[in-house]
């Protein structure tokens, strides 16, 4: 029996994360979101269907061609106006970019989501995008962080990591779901959450978690229509025995929203990076 892939996180974990978003995170970033674009704050970026999730996650897997590359995740926001003019927020979304070797430096090869999945975008639209972001919306998130994160002036989540093992058991984990008799499983999302002020340890401790705590990051989940399901609400029965393997192998839980890189980083330089250094 395979063990749970890698990016697994507890439903009970998962709702935590939501809950936590919603009611400390969301409401400030919607507040001028509303007031400037007229329209609500994203919380959710749906692929069209569990197909075209599995095809945009291999398309990324092609592009890493060593052991140490990874995809990072770009918060963005886009104005509507496409302006990047102090103050003007755009809508919440990502950009997912390849990085290369163990410094993780992005290869310039970046994908925005389209409304139905990422497309290849141009270098200098990602930094719109993002610049955008890192120059309104993180900072408005402040008072959200932890107390240590805010005595120590760390400031919100620039964009996440993801290994090549963690993008690889996530495409192996959409196709075995997308296979089974039934189409229970027809669509993938990805879900704009934060951590909360609570450790979490599935299946061990997980280390570094004051550095976690409170900041934003994302979850995938899989759909069933417009419903969000977890691995457990799709088979409970092989969900419990996949469980037992992954107990039993101590695998170390390595969160589903990858690692925030830096984590985060403590300036507010407003670019496309690697890191502070």
């Amino acid at each position: 029996m395979k063990p749970l892939p890698c990016t697994f996180v507890t439903k009970q974990e998962s709702n935590y994360r939501e809950q936590w978003f919603n009611y400390y995170k969301y409401p400030i970033l919607n507040t001028i979101t509303s007031l400037q674009e007229g329209m609500q704050e994203n919380n959710r970026l749906d692929f069209e269907n569990i197909v075209s999730a599995i095809e945009f996650f291999k398309l990324l897997k092609e592009n890493l061609k060593a052991k140490d590359d990874g995809v990072r995740v770009y918060f963005a926001s886009p104005s509507s106006d496409g302006t990047v003019t102090r103050g003007k927020c755009g809508l919440l979304t990502l950009i997912f970019g390849i990085t290369e070797g163990v410094d993780k430096v992005d290869n310039k090869n970046y994908f925005a989501y389209n409304g139905k999945t990422f497309d290849k975008v141009q270098e200098d639209q990602a930094r719109i995008w993002v610049h955008n972001y890192q120059n309104v919306k993180r900072g408005m998130l402040f008072e959200t962080l932890s107390e240590n994160d805010r005595l120590n002036h760390c400031q919100e989540t620039k964009h996440i990591w993801f290994s090549l093992i963690q993008i690889t058991e996530t495409i192996e984990e959409m196709e075995i779901q997308n296979a089974k008799p039934g189409n229970m499983v027809t669509g993938f999302g990805i879900r704009f959450v934060s951590y909360t002020n609570l450790a979490y340890s599935f299946p061990k401790p997980v280390p570094n978690q004051e550095e976690r705590k409170q900041r934003l990051t994302i979850a995938f989940t899989f759909m069933s229509g417009k419903k969000d399901i977890g691995i457990e609400d799709i088979d409970s029965d092989e969900f419990n025995e996949r469980l037992e393997v992954t107990m039993n192998g101590f695998r170390g839980d390595t969160f589903d929203t990858g690692d925030p890189t830096p984590p985060p980083s403590t300036d507010n330089m407003a670019a496309l990076d690697v890191s502070d250094k």
